[in-house]
């Protein structure tokens, strides 16, 4: 996964840092794809548009009509849906 500040593997801290981090991690599709050019923006928005069935949707958040994708649980589901060689 791309290291960024901005997106903590963990929580430590006080309270207001754990949430903020926790905030700092759901992003838009245009952020999640500026973040990640080397994960093609269809091919997320297909997964997302697909989440139901594809195990994706605990990582995704939808507020009104814009959806928010969690980094860390994207990393997570990749991880365990990637074939193993």
């Amino acid at each position: 996964m791309h290291e960024n500040q901005n997106h903590p593997t963990h929580s430590t801290g006080t309270p207001e840092q754990t949430a903020a981090a926790t905030i700092k991690d759901w992003v838009t599709i245009n952020q999640f794809c500026v973040e990640f050019p080397n994960i093609p923006e269809p091919t997320v928005r297909w997964q997302l548009t697909t989440r139901k069935t594809n195990g994706l949707a605990p990582h995704v958040k939808v507020l009104g009509k814009q959806r928010f994708i969690s980094i860390l649980g994207y990393a997570a589901w990749l991880s365990a849906s990637s074939p193993t060689y």
